[in-house]
């Protein structure tokens, strides 16, 4: 995942860590606790509707892939070649465990949104960035970065929270806590810590002008709706949720 270059601290009960940091502790563990999860189940399906035939691609990356979701996807889809990278070894090593069982031949790097992934320039032909931008503060870095890896006509499938969400959940708590920066990440560590991890609702309108302005012309967009069936299956106070998005997907196209 990217790094947001904030140090770990404690405020009351919690720790607030970097995303590098809060990856490597819950990456042994990442994808039994986001199993089931319906807001993966919405972007998921979304992300898949957008990407372009791989069958006879050369290398497409999965960037910020984490444990490896959708670089797995990708290989079994059949490019030439398929590479996953992120800023956090422990997620690659569960990555490579995977594809290894899979049988799947993928490359792992070791690379960081912010301007520093380990791709020559214009090398891909396709890539997806999931779930991932709203851990930046700034995204213009980020897709300047993942646009100069990208060839001509290439195509940059992103995805993240809903900015809906993300707005909604800061609005809330800074309502009770006037100082507070969430939306967060949250999660319980080994040792029994409450850990959180600052997330930044970026618009939609944000995305489309770093995007512009990287090269990169929107294509379609999704925003997957919570529904009926989807609140009945999962619960979670979905039922509250229904009509609204819970992920953005947008597929892009370099200039």
């Amino acid at each position: 995942m990217p790094d947001a270059s904030a140090k770990a601290r404690m405020d009351g009960d919690a720790l607030f860590l970097a995303p590098v940091d809060a990856f490597t502790e819950i990456a042994d563990t990442y994808d039994a606790r986001l199993a089931g999860n319906p807001t993966l189940l919405l972007e998921s399906g979304a992300v898949l509707s957008l990407l372009p035939d791989l069958s006879r691609s050369g290398r497409v990356a999965d960037l910020a892939c984490g444990t490896g979701r959708y670089a797995l996807q990708l290989a079994r889809l059949g490019p030439a070649e398929v590479i996953g990278v992120d800023l956090a070894p422990a997620m690659l090593a569960v990555a490579e465990r995977k594809a290894r069982r899979a049988e799947l031949p993928i490359t792992w790097r070791t690379g960081d949104l912010n301007g520093d992934l380990p791709l020559a320039d214009s090398s891909l032909e396709a890539a997806v960035c999931a779930l991932a931008l709203s851990f930046l503060p700034d995204l213009a870095p980020a897709l300047r970065e993942i646009a100069r890896t990208l060839a001509p006509g290439g195509t940059l499938v992103v995805s993240d929270y809903h900015p809906h969400g993300l707005c909604a959940a800061r609005a809330a708590s800074q309502a009770v806590f006037a100082r507070d920066r969430a939306p967060y990440f949250r999660f319980t560590s080994a040792a029994g810590q409450e850990c959180r991890v600052l997330q930044t609702p970026h618009t939609i309108a944000d995305c489309f002008a770093a995007a512009q302005s990287a090269g990169l012309i929107l294509e379609r967009i999704a925003e997957p709706l919570t529904d009926h069936r989807l609140a009945s299956t999962y619960g979670q106070g979905l039922n509250e949720k229904i009509g609204i998005p819970l992920a953005v997907v947008m597929r892009f196209r370099k200039s």
